[in-house]
């Protein structure tokens, strides 16, 4: 049993302490970079993730699609409406890894909870393709959901590298006067690949899926990623980017991440330049702890991140145009039934 697994606080759920108990690191970067080891390496990530689809425990359905020339996929459940707002989704994977379909559980309790549906970006991985190859696809793909429905709002929901994807390209659609979206929600997001939050130091060691060696595995990532351009750079690391005029934005983090320094330091630049911005740190929890559908804590932050979408679009009259992050009670679920095949009935079929 893993070091970390002995030491787990009472206050956490049974499902969590059952989950921290049987987590595995990710691969090594240097397993990633090896030709002869990165195929395996990604099965096996891909094997774990869509294993936790498999908790999704109401009806779904994923729609491939192309949007200006790039894969992507649309999400729909039991509890979305077709041709509404909408939730573009950039999974993580360390640019390595995931996919929409692969990452699938990161993505639809938000569906399910918030009534919306999804298009997440089927983006190019390492090492086929370096910076900027999709940074420049998802600007794309955004770029054509406005000019399909130019009134239709868009919530980003972006997770671990994908917030960097995200969030750089929030600061570039703001820098050419798009109009930006509704809000955007960030979940374990990596921002900084110079690797300089002070979790980089004070957690490492104590996160159980990454090893960070005080930040020196993050330069090497994100030198692997844009090996050509200056990691300081806001293209490929926005927290050193100017927050000024971006949309309300909802961060979830956990306390056993290294990464948990970036949220912290992004949403302290988010109220300096006067946007409205929350942080939720879970405490006890794991990078994308969110995927494991099936625990107490999962639940509860999708119930959050569902109440602050439905808020923000409540207040939001036109894209881009969310004044502040509105407070509330949780809306209810939308209770009408439209029966998608789930993930299970699928394969039987």
């Amino acid at each position: 049993m893993p070091l970390f697994a002995k030491r787990i606080s009472e206050a956490l759920s049974p499902g969590a302490k059952a989950r921290l108990t049987r987590l595995q690191p990710y691969p090594t970067l240097d397993t990633w970079r090896n030709p002869l080891t990165r195929g395996l390496a990604r099965r096996l990530a891909h094997e774990a993730w869509l294993k936790m689809r498999d908790e999704i425990d109401f009806d779904f359905r994923l729609t491939e699609l192309s949007i200006a020339g790039v894969p992507c996929m649309r999400y729909e459940t039991g509890a979305t409406h077709a041709g509404g707002d909408l939730i573009l989704y950039v999974h993580g994977g360390g640019f390595l890894a995931g996919s929409p379909e692969v990452n699938a559980s990161t993505v639809l309790p938000a569906c399910q909870l918030s009534g919306l549906e999804a298009i997440g970006v089927d983006y190019a991985l390492l090492p086929e393709a370096r910076f900027p190859v999709a940074y420049d696809q998802i600007d794309a793909v955004y770029r054509a959901l406005l000019d399909q429905a130019p009134d239709r709002r868009i919530i980003l929901l972006a997770d671990s590298v994908g917030g960097c994807l995200g969030l750089a390209n929030m600061l570039r659609w703001r820098d050419e006067g798009l109009a930006l979206p509704s809000a955007a929600v960030l979940i374990s997001p990596a921002l900084d690949g110079m690797g300089h939050s002070d979790t980089h130091i004070t957690i490492d060691g104590h996160d159980p899926l990454i090893a960070s060696n005080a930040g020196r595995n993050v330069r090497k990532l994100f030198q692997f990623y844009a090996p050509d351009e200056t990691l300081d750079d806001p293209r490929v690391s926005p927290l050193y980017g100017d927050m000024t005029g971006l949309p309300p934005m909802l961060i979830h983090v956990g306390t056993r991440e290294v990464c948990l320094g970036d949220s912290a330091r992004l949403a302290e630049k988010m109220r300096a330049a006067g946007n409205p911005v929350i942080l939720r740190a879970f405490d006890g929890m794991f990078h994308l702890f969110h995927m494991h559908w099936a625990m107490n804590e999962a639940k509860s932050a999708y119930e959050d991140i569902a109440h602050f979408m439905r808020a923000c679009l409540e207040t939001d009259a036109k894209p881009g145009g969310g004044p502040a992050v509105p407070s509330g009670t949780t809306p209810s679920r939308n209770s009408e039934a439209v029966q998608t095949p789930s993930a299970k009935e699928r394969a039987a079929g």
